[in-house]
């Protein structure tokens, strides 16, 4: 039997040791994990600019105004970014548009930055063979002709229904990987944004390389998001992610993020749809 003597400090020690093992549960309940892979100029993971693209700096004013969350960055690809969300993990995602599918198993904040419409890229040594091809249908089915898409990503409303209608026989998971099997002529076309496709052929010393052309079917503008599981923990990051874009999205600092990198004909054609449509449409 324990003497009495010692029943006050034992019973404090086992007090002590209750509160250390709560102590991980409350970090990890409000720790975010934020998703990141290498997309410039969206994300860009190193060298000269690292840290400067859109989805940083737009990551940066959350962290800066959320700070009663440990915001972590952990580099992956796409499709395991996408997977831990699904799975419920405490895993959230600044860029992700706004699906169906997706509202199933996420929730999606308000927009955070715009996606100018997406076009057919090739290579400028063939733009001539493509010129008069814009239709993305019929190049989708044309069986002499090779492209490739990202595992789980949605392009926009209109493209995401024509890849499920022609789906290609290729997929990647790095954007970097796919522009160079197109500069190397692995790939015949790619649907990409030119802001992406063009710097990062710039970055592998492609400059001036590829060529963007309009697409009959779509010239949508998508608006990216943050997008965070679909349960409890996700619900109130989402709630507070949307209080934060309310009160920044106005102030010409974070209009000059949602601007940056993009050229001056592309930064005319945000600011027309910035006010009437960006910061109004939920």
């Amino acid at each position: 039997m324990l003497h009495r003597h010692w029943l006050k400090p034992l019973s404090h020690l086992m007090c002590c040791a209750c509160l250390a093992a709560m102590l991980p549960i409350a970090m990890a309940a409000d720790q975010i994990t934020w998703g990141k892979y290498n997309v410039p100029p969206y994300m860009i993971r190193s060298g000269e600019f690292a840290h400067q693209g859109i989805f940083d700096l737009t990551l940066n004013v959350l962290k800066k105004e959320m700070p009663g969350y440990e915001h972590v960055e952990l580099e992956a690809p796409f499709p395991r970014i996408n997977s831990e969300i699904r799975k419920g993990s405490h895993w959230c995602f600044n860029g992700m548009l706004k699906t169906p599918e997706r509202e199933h198993y996420g929730y999606i904040s308000l927009p955070m930055s715009i996606f100018l419409p997406l076009r057919i890229i090739v290579r400028r040594d063939r733009v001539e063979e493509f010129r008069h091809r814009t239709s993305l249908t019929g190049l989708l089915q044309d069986p002499r002709l090779t492209t490739s898409v990202m595992r789980d990503r949605s392009y926009s409303p209109t493209v995401d229904k024509l890849l499920a209608t022609y789906p290609p026989r290729e997929n990647y998971s790095e954007q970097m990987e796919a522009i160079g099997m197109l500069l190397a002529g692995r790939l015949d076309y790619m649907v990409e944004l030119p802001l992406l496709a063009f710097d990062q052929a710039r970055a592998m010393g492609h400059a001036g390389e590829l060529v963007a052309l309009p697409m009959q079917e779509a010239n949508e503008v998508v608006f990216n998001r943050v997008m965070c599981p679909h349960n409890e923990w996700g619900r109130q990051v989402v709630e507070q992610v949307n209080k934060v874009l309310l009160a920044e999205r106005a102030k010409p600092s974070y209009r000059a993020i949602v601007e940056k990198w993009h050229d001056p004909e592309s930064v005319a054609e945000i600011r027309k749809i910035y006010d009437k449509v960006f910061l109004k449409i939920p």
